[in-house]
């Protein structure tokens, strides 16, 4: 029989995938081309558990005919666990919020709806709680599960404090509907303390993140990249953290700044000498990366850009890059790889390395008539200079 068991999952169908897992049972885990998923195992009727009710679809020989289910209900016990325990994620996931680390607080937080799912279903389902989630919206009541859907949405925007929020209104409510044995054995004052500390201990309120919707499109042309840019669905939300404590005024360096600006031809002779790096044909850079690149030259000069020339190049994990290759200093590393990307008639430059771009904006310099009108090309100068000469200042 168990010889047989792709052979039987064959005749239903085309199976796209099949996996062998073994959780107390042997069992054939089978998608099949219609999406149908099937999970296949193959017992004894001594072997078959009595915590699951079992309903015997085919069997003219009776061998079910005594199983019976005696799963007993979610203990008071555990569902206190349950409680305490989407408290404690929300302060871990505190932690990684203040860590700037938003993609693990999201996750954690996640975790945290799953423990508080099994509260709010054992108001209605106390045997069968334990399931959390799964198909939840067929056993609570819709107004509940729509709860609980917005603080995915929340948490899908970066909104972790409208989460948090949510998460503890839920909270509330368990608490007002728990019988008063269970009521008595649930942690109370944990539940006070991270009620008390949230937008300042917990979920510090970040007053200067600028947020701003961010239009993402698939588009198969530059001309539609750019109608996108003014008119595609928002899919997206774009931060960017400002510090608060940075100078409103240029900060200007001790020594004399020369005026005098390479050209995009000895910007590129400078690349290739002080870096280890390699030429990338184009078609391995993003093309959204690319258009991005060419609206921004078009819009700041004012030129048509259908005749630029772009070049890219890998970043090497040699000795000589690695101060360009460190995390903070090279951004998303491990996500996209370390790379350059150059216009090679205007000197435009996007790298994933922040320090090789703070090096590029100095080497290039600045004009006679930048540093006399003070423009923000002056500025610009400044930021990057100060980034080397004073890394890690704020």
């Amino acid at each position: 029989m168990l010889a047989r068991r792709e052979k039987y999952l064959s005749a239903y169908g085309d199976v796209v995938f099949v996996e062998d897992v073994d959780f107390g049972l042997p069992q054939k885990v089978a998608i099949f081309s219609d999406a149908l998923h099937v999970d296949l195992y193959v017992a004894e009727p001594k072997q078959v558990g009595s915590l699951d009710p079992v309903v015997a679809v085919y069997d003219p020989a009776s061998l079910f005919a005594d199983v019976a289910s005696t799963r007993a209900d979610v203990t008071d016990e555990e569902l206190c666990r349950h409680f305490s325990s989407v408290l404690y994620c929300l302060v871990d996931a505190s932690s990684a919020y203040g860590r700037r680390n938003d993609a693990w607080a999201t996750k954690i937080m996640s975790d945290a709806v799953g423990e508080l799912s099994v509260l709010v279903r054992s108001l209605y389902d106390r045997r069968y709680a334990f399931l959390g989630l799964k198909k939840i919206n067929e056993v609570i009541p819709a107004e509940d599960y729509q709860l609980l859907e917005a603080i995915y949405v929340s948490l899908g925007s970066g909104e972790f404090l409208e989460a948090v929020q949510a998460i503890l209104n839920v909270l509330d409510a368990f608490l007002a509907n728990a019988d008063d044995g269970l009521a008595a054995k649930l942690d109370v004052r944990f539940l006070a303390w991270v009620k008390e500390g949230l937008g300042t201990l917990l979920f510090a309120v970040r007053d200067n993140v600028l947020s701003v919707d961010v239009p993402i499109t698939s588009p198969r042309t530059y001309e539609e990249f750019c109608e996108g840019l003014e008119s595609g669905p928002v899919v997206a939300v774009a931060r960017v953290e400002l510090d608060d404590a940075a100078p409103r005024i240029p900060w200007w360096p001790d020594h004399e700044i020369v005026p005098g600006i390479k050209s995009p031809e000895e910007m590129l002779a400078w690349l290739e000498g002080h870096l280890d790096v390699e030429r990338m044909p184009l078609g391995e850079v993003s093309q959204t990366s690319l258009w991005a690149m060419r609206h921004n030259i078009e819009i700041q000069l004012g030129i048509d850009g259908s005749e630029l020339e772009f070049v890219a190049y890998r970043i090497l994990p040699t000795e000589c890059n690695a101060p360009y290759l460190v995390e903070g200093k090279c951004v998303r590393v491990g996500i996209f790889e370390p790379r350059v990307l150059m216009e090679l008639t205007t000197g435009y430059l996007e790298t994933t390395s922040n320090r090789l771009f703070d090096e590029y904006v100095v080497e290039r310099g600045v004009s006679e008539k930048d540093l006399a009108e003070k423009n923000y090309r002056l500025l610009d100068y400044l930021l990057h200079l100060r980034n080397l000469e004073d890394p890690g200042w704020k």
